[in-house]
């Protein structure tokens, strides 16, 4: 009888168990699902608006309808989906949307996810282009990083050598130095370390 017992609170133990892991399992199935839907969806949406005629461009409607469709087509799983698109405007490529799933977990009880994505075109149209800076200390490579065109250069950790105190970097070929706060950077850049 003790065993019996004993064997019924392992089952029913097990029970919520598996309850609990199906539940806390299928909300993150769910949420991946509807992150991963609405990136794909905004992030298309986006990229059609770009390659379309300007006259149809510009009908934020139908950049919604679009962005709709493909959100629909991403998403598999049965639940309910109210899409808010909070800013469209088709002209200057910028979408703001919120998307709730509904949906009832394996206990019966209703539960929401709440996914929220802003995408501006420039985002996904413009391309950093990417330079190489090089440190050298006596023609050796001392550091060496990238950075975006544009980009405010660092300065590395102060090399040192024996005998001799560091005084600053000079771009490679030239003997003035080069302030590093106020360069920026227009293309692959090699600097020295000069010493006294």
């Amino acid at each position: 009888m003790k065993h019996t017992i004993y064997g019924i609170l392992l089952a029913v133990i097990a029970l919520l168990v598996v309850a609990i892991l199906l539940g806390v399992s299928g909300k993150n199935v769910r949420e991946n699902e509807i992150e991963t839907a609405l990136n794909t969806a905004i992030e298309q949406a986006l990229e059609q608006w770009k390659e379309k005629e300007r006259d149809e461009a510009e009908d934020d409607q139908g950049m919604i309808a679009d962005f709709n469709r493909l959100l629909l087509q991403q998403v598999e799983s049965n639940s309910e989906i109210q899409v808010d698109v909070l800013t469209a405007d088709a002209k200057k490529g910028v979408m703001d949307v919120r998307v709730t799933n509904t949906y009832r977990n394996i206990l019966g009880q209703e539960r929401k996810i709440v996914c929220r994505k802003s995408v501006i075109q420039e985002e996904y149209t413009e391309e950093m282009e990417y330079y190489t800076i090089t440190f050298l200390v006596d023609g050796q490579v001392y550091e060496q990083y990238s950075l975006y065109q544009g980009g405010q250069l660092v300065a590395p950790k102060t090399p040192k050598k024996d005998g001799k105190t560091f005084r600053y970097w000079v771009k490679n070929g030239e003997s003035q130095e080069c302030v590093l706060e106020q360069e920026s950077v227009e293309n692959d850049l090699i600097l020295e370390a000069v010493f006294q």
